[in-house]
């Protein structure tokens, strides 16, 4: 889907179905008003469609006629349980003294959502499922505040609710049962669940991003699988309807590429992440992930100060980040600080009761005491990380596993016979092949590395009006293309600004293979893009393969 065109569509849509609706006010027509909103909003299948049709409509109607007219007010209490808005759902339905059965289920949705899963199932059970309209919409409530409340039933009910929901419906009521069985430690029916997701979601890119993040950060034992996910999530969070999730799909992408070793990739995602975070405690999980890698990769003062400024945050339940800040102060030699921070650590999942017993037992190694990790599981993803900071406690420990092994050097791969393809350390990167970072690429590798600025807008904007204003432009848009190419490949330092030009990172490994006079002849140079340099070096080449 186009998103550009789509929200240009929907703007001219928004536009004339205001105007409709403002001469049916006007002219106190208000059931027809209601009927025209109500298909409206039926037509709006996105959660970014649904919420431009609530914010920019509804208020359209007077506020009193959603409380007079019950079937104004249950369209209203469906909008706000569509586009996710629990509060002011939950204030809706207090105002009414008989309420009808349908805004009794979005009453207890709405209670659901808010953390009051006991009182959400005392308005549920009060309700026939048969006599109501959004059958699904109960059973999938029901199912999931048994599931809260850890009482037996949750999947029965998330089985019938599955029987009544369709399209996209469906795929979000697959991702809160998958949530729910992740929960129970059920881990392979969780992502099958979410797979099943994925085919209801392509019109979506919200629900879509998450199916992919949760099938990303459950794979992370495999991490090469986990980032095919994860950039999947990280390029749909680029779209309006699905920015919310941004920060979290970079933290997942930065978490495969720790794991891969690619620490300065991973920084990179983190550091986005945290540019990206609306929310205290996305802004705290970026932090971690700054703090976590600086660790890893030897900056163990930097660690600590991300570390400090994630607690700061004061997001609830962060004891455990001082599981981390116990870790770091152990490494900077400040053993009474680790022993403090260890004291303070609450809140500990599995990963951080781990990480706790690696500083007791580092402690205890260097009073010369026998070291254990009992109750753990070795090797693991994170003795391998920890094996890192701790080599000579882990040198104790049997089986300690192979120790991570950080990639110093990226490698990069083009192929530019054909379409364009890209590749670092093995794995694709999301490059449109006829775009024009795709095309910088080339023409710096094309340069060896290399080509100044002025031979780069000469290039890549013939057609820039050769004025102040023209040049003024060209150069933003390089700039622009130039972050696009640097975040495509997964490090800030990819492309390098230097001294009138722009240089590929001398410390990677880059591969092309227009090098190989054998590759030159198994494709046309750069398919699908016409610039006239392109056109030119395809001319070069036909004319060298001729000459051979």
């Amino acid at each position: 889907m186009n998103w550009v065109q789509f929200l240009r569509d929907m703007k001219t849509l928004l536009a004339d179905l205001e105007a409709t609706l403002r001469q049916l006010v006007n002219t106190g027509r208000l059931d027809l008003a209601t009927r025209t909103l109500a298909t409206a909003f039926a037509q709006a299948r996105t959660l970014e469609a649904q919420r431009q049709v609530v914010a920019a409509l509804f208020p359209l109607l007077p506020e009193g006629w959603f409380r007079a007219d019950a079937q104004a007010a249950e369209l209203y209490a469906q909008a706000l349980c569509r586009v996710r808005e629990p509060r002011a759902l939950l204030a809706f339905c207090r105002g009414f003294a008989s309420p009808t059965p349908a805004l009794e289920l979005y009453h207890a949705w709405a209670l659901l959502r808010l953390g009051r899963a006991e009182e959400a199932l005392g308005r549920l059970e009060a309700l026939r499922a048969d006599g109501l309209g959004e059958k699904g919409l109960y059973w999938r409530t029901r199912a999931e505040a048994l599931a809260h409340l850890g009482r037996p039933g949750w999947e029965e009910a998330f089985a019938r609710a599955k029987q009544h929901l369709t399209r996209e419906a469906l795929g979000r009521c697959l991702i809160e049962e998958g949530g729910y069985l992740h929960a129970a430690g059920r881990v392979p029916a969780a992502r099958t669940r979410w797979s099943e997701a994925l085919a209801h979601l392509r019109n979506d890119p919200y629900y879509l991003a998450w199916a992919h993040y949760n099938l990303g950060i459950t794979a992370l034992d495999t991490p090469a699988e986990a980032e095919a996910h994860l950039l999947e999530a990280e390029q749909l969070s680029r779209k309006p309807a699905a920015r919310a999730i941004r920060a979290r799909a970079l933290c997942g992408l930065g978490a495969a590429r720790r794991i891969l070793g690619e620490w300065p990739r991973a920084l990179a995602c983190y550091d986005e992440a945290l540019r990206a975070a609306r929310e205290a405690d996305d802004r705290q999980q970026a932090l971690w992930g700054l703090g976590h890698t600086s660790r890893l990769s030897g900056r163990p003062a930097e660690a600590l100060g991300y570390f400090q400024q994630a607690l700061e945050l004061e997001v609830p339940a962060s004891g455990w980040l001082y599981a981390d800040v116990a870790a770091t102060r152990l490494l900077l030699g400040d053993e009474e600080g680790a022993r403090e921070a260890v004291g303070r650590a609450a809140h500990l999942k599995e990963r951080g009761r781990f990480l706790v017993a690696v500083v007791r037992a580092e402690l205890a190694r260097r009073r010369g005491e026998a070291v254990r990790l009992e109750g753990f599981k070795l090797p693991s993803l994170w003795s391998r990380e920890e094996a890192l900071c701790f080599p000579e406690l882990f040198a104790r420990l049997t089986p300690a596993g192979p120790v991570l092994e950080p990639r110093t050097r990226a490698r990069v791969e083009v192929w530019a016979a054909g379409l364009l393809r890209v590749k670092v350390n093995g794995r694709p990167v999301p490059l449109k092949p006829t775009g024009r970072p795709a095309e910088l690429l080339a023409f710096l590798l094309e340069g060896e590395g290399e080509q100044s600025m002025d031979a780069l807008l000469e290039a890549l904007y013939p057609q820039a009006p050769a004025t102040p204003e023209g040049r003024r432009q060209a150069y933003k848009s390089l700039w622009e293309n130039v972050a696009k190419l640097r975040r495509a490949l997964g490090w800030p330092h990819s492309v390098r600004s230097e001294g009138g030009s722009l240089r590929l990172d001398p410390d990677a490994h880059w591969v092309y293979n227009m090098d190989d006079p054998a590759a030159r002849a198994k494709g046309l140079f750069l398919e699908g893009i016409y610039s006239n340099w392109v056109e030119e070096r395809r001319q070069q080449l036909e004319g060298s393969l001729l000459a051979h």
